[in-house]
């Protein structure tokens, strides 16, 4: 064991399982909740190759990205995003959060010390979360359809029947008030369509991501917010429920940046490539302070948004300071367990 009394005291009272591996892959130590987490003995650990630690379907792709990092060697801490799995000794699998960080212990060659998170009741919460999510935007759909389908269709019936009406009673179409009340009934059926839009993008659903982004970026430009963007074109390729996360969160982000920038326009960018989309709303405003944002226990959409992007294993990050602009980016991965092979 590489430990001696003290340490081996101080690494069994972590709350997170801690294995120390060497270059080859190879555990040489670990702590109790090591071996509670993936019911092993402890002898029996040590000695025994990391990537039987790994699901069975991305061992291999592990062994490459354990090569890689040894080439490259660097802390990564936990939560930075690094959202894995592991598997216990009968084979079962559950979510964790990996922390790697470089060791070089005397008498010894490399090492790496793994701390790993069990993510299970995390796992449980998302479930939960995206449930309610997906009973508010259920909600949002109801409402929009009641709209559209009812107080529209009166509005546009009454518009129908005002206009019968001012021809059969040779009504002067030049009168300033019949003018007024056409123009008020047709503003009123625009005003509930952007209503119902606003509730549920139904441009999401039957053109993708990017054309729906583009229908919602011609509607802020319309009311003085101009939306400036470089998308590529997702299409319907995305899951539904990542592609609406994502739309909600540039939603409320361009929001936020038109209520409280103080400028007049934003930018958004759209990227991609096999495994990932990345979305990244930017404006020149006047910026805040993030550190005190949280500490103040404001920020509640910021919140909210860094939520809706884990619940779909994406990550969320703003980066503003006073005096120089908001930039909010998410990164989401397109297949459903992308993150799982992304690296140890």
């Amino acid at each position: 064991m590489l430990a001696d009394t003290l340490l081996r005291e101080v690494l069994d009272a972590s709350p997170d399982a801690i294995l120390v591996v060497d270059d080859a892959g190879v555990i040489r130590d670990v702590n109790e909740r090591a071996t509670t987490m993936f019911a092993w003995h402890r002898d029996e650990m040590v000695g025994l190759g990391v990537d039987l630690l790994v699901p069975f379907q991305h061992r291999a792709r592990h062994a490459e990205l354990r090569a890689e990092y040894a080439l490259r060697p660097r802390a990564r801490p936990i939560g930075h995003g690094l959202l894995l799995h592991g598997e216990r000794r009968d084979g079962s699998q559950f979510p964790a959060e990996i922390a790697l960080t470089p060791w070089q212990p005397a008498d010894y060659g490399s090492m790496v010390v793994c701390t790993v998170r069990d993510l299970s009741r995390f796992d449980r919460w998302r479930s939960m979360s995206m449930a309610r999510v997906e009973a508010a935007e259920a909600e949002r759909t109801r409402m929009a359809g009641e709209l559209h389908d009812d107080i529209v269709q009166r509005m546009v019936f009454i518009k129908h029947r005002f206009t019968t009406l001012r021809s059969t009673e040779g009504l002067s179409g030049d009168d300033d008030r019949l003018l007024e009340l056409s123009s008020a009934i047709d503003d009123t059926i625009a005003s509930i369509e952007r209503v119902c839009r606003g509730l549920t993008p139904l441009e999401l659903k039957h053109f993708g991501l990017s054309f729906a982004l583009r229908i919602l970026f011609r509607e802020y430009s319309e009311a003085g917010f101009a939306v400036h963007c470089n998308l590529i074109d997702v299409g319907r390729d995305l899951d539904p429920a990542k592609a609406l996360a994502v739309f909600r969160i540039v939603q409320e982000s361009l929001a936020n940046a038109r209520q409280h920038s103080g400028a007049d326009e934003a930018t958004v960018t759209l990227t991609g490539d096999s495994g990932w989309i990345e979305v990244e709303v930017r404006d020149a405003g006047v910026g805040f302070d993030t550190a005190a944002i949280g500490s103040s226990g404001c920020g509640i959409g910021l919140l909210g948004m860094s939520e809706r992007a884990a619940m779909i294993g994406g990550v969320f990050e703003v980066r503003s300071c006073l005096g120089s602009g908001t930039g909010i980016r998410i990164r989401v991965p397109v297949a459903e367990h992308a993150t799982a092979e992304e690296g140890l």
